[in-house]
């Protein structure tokens, strides 16, 4: 725990997690990691790991996040009940199962798969595997050349990667977290009404007009930057 700790931002909310059903019990695996640091960033960044408090933290807190009517109704029954505690810098999600398990949950298809054993393994796995894990070395050279992203924004694809489009810097564009999700819940139940032999068609335009208005020709943009 110390390794991720070290390379971590610094807890986002100073006081100890909010006690609740989310956590599935007193002294849960994500309860006791949020404990010990209640939300942070690391790898620059391209990790975020939501921290536990009333609504108003840098960046949504994990109960916020978790929220039926954020984001999650965008994906209608493709998403699954977990508690999605973290993401990487392209807003993969990081989320807990009931029986402890913790998986991934690809935002632009919806598809889940395990990821580790339990939250004290995926901690392991996130630091022996982390540029993989969180799309790192994207994320750096994003913000080498543009900047800090700023709290509860991810590098989203303008050309999805689940149909051909390239893990690069030239592919991505900063979109406020919740926005980008509202977008691939859309685009996941799309693509889940398909048939075999069914052509889909998507406009890269879409996922542009949502580009965060920092960074965005006139600052027009639906982002309103949470910080």
């Amino acid at each position: 725990m110390n390794k991720l700790f070290s390379v971590a931002s610094g807890a986002i909310c100073a006081n100890l997690p909010k006690s609740g059903p989310i956590f599935g019990g007193a002294e849960s695996p994500l309860e006791i990691l949020l404990t010990e640091m209640n939300g942070f960033y690391a790898f620059e960044s391209a990790l975020h790991v939501f921290p536990s408090g009333e609504p108003g933290l840098p960046g949504r807190s994990l109960e916020e996040w978790n929220s039926k009517t954020l984001w999650r109704e965008s994906y209608g029954p493709l998403v699954p009940e977990m508690v999605f505690f973290a993401e990487d810098v392209f807003g993969a999600q990081f989320a807990v199962a009931r029986d402890g398990m913790v998986y991934s949950f690809n935002p632009e298809t919806a598809a889940v798969s395990k990821f580790s054993e339990d939250v004290a393994s995926w901690r392991d796995d996130i630091i022996e595997d982390w540029n993989y894990a969180t799309g790192y070395s994207v994320g750096h050279e994003w913000q080498t050349r543009n900047g800090s992203l700023p709290p509860g924004h991810r590098l989203v694809p303008r050309i999805p990667f689940s149909v051909g489009g390239e893990f690069s810097f030239d592919n991505i564009i900063p979109v406020e977290a919740v926005a980008a999700l509202k977008y691939w819940g859309g685009f996941a139940l799309a693509i889940s009404r398909l048939r075999d032999g069914d052509q889909f068609k998507f406009n890269p335009e879409v996922i542009e007009n949502l580009r965060c208005g920092i960074w965005s020709p006139g600052g027009q943009s639906v982002c309103r930057c949470l910080t």
